[in-house]
């Protein structure tokens, strides 16, 4: 609409009569003036970007004092004025007087972000000319928008892009009317932002106006990939276009100026249409940015069934992908439905809602969530809760979460039994150990729990913990109700115990049977019968214990010891091995222990007879194979007259190291040294009743030099005692070769440590370096004799060279003479050299504080 301002003015003088300082008398001439709006650089758009609804005109001399000022609310305007060469300045669109007095060099327009009209101006030198008495007709004056005008047509290419949203940013809050060309600010707190204007689909387009923001020209720009926000001035103004592709979050980053390149001007009366295609994801682009948030929680990681239970260690993952961004990102998260009073954000109470931070934006984040009724019920077990993640830019996405929670009762049985549940929402059965473990998922109502007992077992009872100390009740069908959203229950079963002294009772008990629970008597000391100067006592015991097994698990060959009207229960383990158990008084002292050679083996089935008429077993006691390129086949080692073992070499050439065990506390291995006791005499601990306290502690000698008080003594005890193993012989004038099974006896039941005379006939065949002797029994019959050496301390003797079997002979007997001599110290070993030298087989003495392994033979 074309506006007409008409400006009367009287005429007097010339231009060149106009001075700084105001005439005496000057005559006036009428001017008429013609005001109207200027068009954008590219085009206007509407009716509004035209319309001038009010004028503040100023005329303003060379000295700049206002000459003629003007309120106008039409666009006519009539004023008479000396001629002359002036400035003149109008403020179009303001909405009110500024008065004649203002200071229009500071007069600010302030940012809206919508406008009924658009601010104009208008600032320009005017000659006013003289008039012979005529209107002076000024030319029409075209005031000018104060704002530019963004267009933007946007397209995303890509089929899997759609656009979410575009937002004008840093925009300038105020400039100066009349400003003229001078810089924009520097400082980020003078910017606000345009509104963001939500998108879908593939196409948008749209317009936004701003008031100027002169960034200047970055010369080194040179490609317009480089328009970008390392590259552009902090304050310059741009267009933030977001899309999403997949589950890609895109930020696009478009920078206003004169050209795609250096400029970052954005003028005023300007219209910058920006025609956008967004051709990919690219973030090789720096005008991209991309980030992919995976949101999830790990409740599942709990779930049985479709349903979540209890655990206060679930947590909310937030897993930032940032290709190039660096937004900062914030979340909220809200409870939809659920018991929000049992809700935990990380830790602290959330109620309703719990507003967070990302903390790693390039990467994984976790906050913990504890949603914990004391009992779930029909009416909380609902668990649902919204996440929304807010980028700074206000870019927001929304998670939804919904779980359905249930208490849990753990239904828990060793071997014996099972349980079944019902009047529950889920159940699932699962192997624990050697038992099983059955889950019942419920509400507030609970379920029905069931055990039944299998084989030779019988239900015992309903337990509150794993000690079987705390009955709730012995009924087989127990009903559960929850006081609690997790419990654990106990089914125990009685084993039916398979006894293993039907046929007597021995230092050593062949268990065959893995998983199997055996019993024996444990009121009596080895076979429980007299021999020469040995007279066993009735054992008082109050408690088992198992003192070591084989292996580096324990509770994998035995476990479970148990003591109870006299006798000592155990079960087997799901390995094959051997293990000690230990009976122990009221005071804690050990007070006799039995070896447990759990091996699936009968002697009998394998027996050997040997030249001799002796029945021997076809392996060393203690041995887990007859495979002898094993060093379990070595068996256990022994030191003479002594009940306990000890292991067998780590390797068949390893001279230091033991075969794995596991010790319990306080009985792991040890070497007693006599004469570092510390006791009052160091021969205190040289007895036959401290090696039983002692089972696992290997009793050396105890060796001293002449000036030395102590008597050295190359024994295990300081007072000899010969017939520890039965034989009959107590010096040198009555060495005999009659022997009995004694209660220190270290032979299973049925089985004894043989004599010297009972491997007579025997010859070498063979030897296989560094495993083992081949040897005939009785005629072409031939046999295996492990070659480990003999051990003592610390040290496996002879290794893989020669191997020494133990008799009961508390004399050294010489092979094939068959002549004896006796010594407080001698015992005859069967002795198996591998030599290059044609190798024997023969007899050996050594002392007995030595340990070698024992082949037994049938008593």
């Amino acid at each position: 609409m074309k506006q007409t301002i008409f400006i009367l003015l009287a005429l007097a003088l010339c231009w060149g009569c106009i001075t700084d300082r105001e005439p005496i008398a000057r005559s006036k001439v009428a001017v008429e003036l013609t005001v109207r709006s200027a068009p954008m650089t590219t085009t206007t758009r509407a009716t509004d970007e035209t319309t001038i609804r009010d004028l503040n005109f100023y005329l303003m001399d060379k000295a700049g004092r206002v000459v003629v000022f003007r309120y106008l609310t039409t666009t006519t305007l009539h004023f008479e004025c000396p001629p002359g060469v002036y400035l003149m300045r109008i403020a179009a669109n303001v909405g009110r007087s500024l008065g004649e007095s203002a200071d229009l060099s500071r007069y600010m327009v302030t940012y809206q972000q919508d406008y009924d009209t658009l601010p104009m101006f208008y600032e320009q030198e005017t000659t006013i000319s003289c008039s012979s008495g005529g209107v002076v007709q000024l030319p029409p004056i075209n005031v000018k928008r104060f704002v530019s005008k963004i267009s933007y047509n946007l397209t995303a290419k890509p089929a899997d892009m759609e656009l979410k949203s575009v937002q004008l940013l840093t925009v300038p809050s105020t400039a100066a009317l009349f400003a003229g060309d001078g810089p924009a600010s520097g400082n980020p707190d003078d910017y606000t932002h345009g509104p963001e204007m939500l998108l879908t689909g593939r196409q948008a387009a749209g317009s936004y106006y701003m008031l100027p923001n002169l960034q200047g020209v970055r010369t080194s720009i040179t490609d317009q990939k480089q328009k970008n926000a390392d590259n552009a001035p902090p304050c310059a103004s741009w267009l933030l276009i977001r899309a999403t592709r997949g589950s890609k979050v895109l930020a696009y980053s478009v920078y206003l100026g004169e050209n795609n390149t250096s400029d970052f001007n954005v003028r005023a009366n300007c219209h910058y249409r920006l025609n956008i295609t967004l051709l990919n994801d690219n973030t090789a682009d720096t005008r991209i940015a991309a980030y992919t948030a995976a949101v999830y929680d790990d409740f599942d990681d709990g779930n049985i069934g479709g349903y979540s239970v209890y655990d206060p260690d679930y947590s909310l993952h937030v897993d930032m992908v940032n290709e190039n961004s660096s937004l900062a990102i914030s979340g909220r998260l809200e409870v939809t439905q659920g018991d929000s009073d049992y809700f935990e954000f990380d830790r602290t109470d959330c109620n309703n809602s719990f507003d967070f931070e990302i903390y790693n934006p390039k990467g994984g984040n976790y906050f913990y969530l504890d949603y914990g009724p004391s009992v779930f019920t029909k009416d909380n077990s609902t668990l649902a809760y919204r996440v929304t993640l807010t980028d700074e830019y206000g870019f927001a996405q929304s998670y939804d979460f919904k779980h359905t929670m249930a208490n849990i009762v753990y239904a828990h049985t060793s071997a014996g039994g099972s349980v079944t549940a019902d009047r529950c929402l889920y159940t699932q059965t699962a192997n624990e150990g050697g038992g099983k473990r059955t889950a019942a998922l419920c509400h507030e109502d609970g379920c029905r729990l069931t055990a039944a007992a299998t084989g030779s077992y019988a239900f015992v009872g309903w337990y509150a913990d794993a000690a079987y100390s705390r009955l709730l009740s012995s009924s087989e069908s127990y009903n559960y109700v929850p006081r609690d959203s997790h419990a654990d229950i106990y089914a125990r079963f009685r084993v039916m115990e398979t006894p293993l002294d039907s046929k007597g009772t021995a230092n050593c008990y062949i268990a065959p049977a893995l998983d199997t629970r055996y019993s024996f008597d444990a009121t009596v000391q080895g076979n429980g019968k007299n021999t020469t100067n040995i007279w066993p006592q009735q054992l008082h015991g109050v408690a088992a214990r198992v003192l070591w097994e084989s292996g580096t698990l324990s509770e994998t060959v035995v476990k479970d010891a148990a003591y109870s009207n006299g006798r000592i229960s155990f079960s087997t383990g799901a390995v094959r091995g051997n293990a000690v158990i230990g009976l122990f008084d009221a005071a804690g002292n050990c007070i006799w222990s039995w070896h447990i050679w759990s091996v699936d083996y009968d002697p009998a089935t394998t027996a050997q007879t040997y030249s001799s008429g002796a029945v021997f077993m076809d392996r060393n006691i203690g041995a887990l194979t007859t495979d002898c390129t094993q060093p379990s086949s070595r068996g256990l080692y022994y030191q003479w007259g002594r009940k306990d073992p000890f292991l067998y070499p780590a390797t068949c050439q390893d001279i230091v190291t033991r075969a794995d065990a596991v010790y319990a506390e306080g009985f792991e291995y040890a070497v007693s040294y006599p004469r570092n006791a510390g006791t009052e005499s160091p021969y205190d601990n040289m007895t036959v009743e401290w090696s039983i306290a002692h089972p696992t502690t290997f009793m050396s000698d105890a060796l001293y030099e002449d000036w030395e008080e102590w008597t050295s003594v190359a024994d295990w005890l300081y007072n000899h005692h010969p017939n520890l193993w039965g034989n009959i012989t107590t010096s040198n004038s009555n060495i005999s070769k009659v022997s009995y099974k004694s209660i220190y006896d270290p032979c299973p039941v049925g089985w004894k440590v043989p004599s010297p005379e009972d491997f007579v006939g025997i010859e070498r065949v063979s030897q296989s370096s560094p495993y083992y002797v081949t040897i005939h029994y009785n005629g072409n019959r031939t046999t295996n004799i492990p070659t480990g050496g003999t051990f003592v301390e610390t040290r496996f003797m002879n290794n893989g060279q020669l191997g020494r079997l133990y008799t009961n002979a508390p004399y050294n007997m010489h092979w094939g003479t068959w002549a004896c001599r006796y010594g407080d110290i001698s015992c005859t070993s069967i002795f198996f050299s591998t030599g290059s030298v044609p190798s024997f087989i023969g007899t050996t003495d050594y002392y007995r504080y030595a340990a070698n392994p024992i082949r037994c033979i049938r008593e």
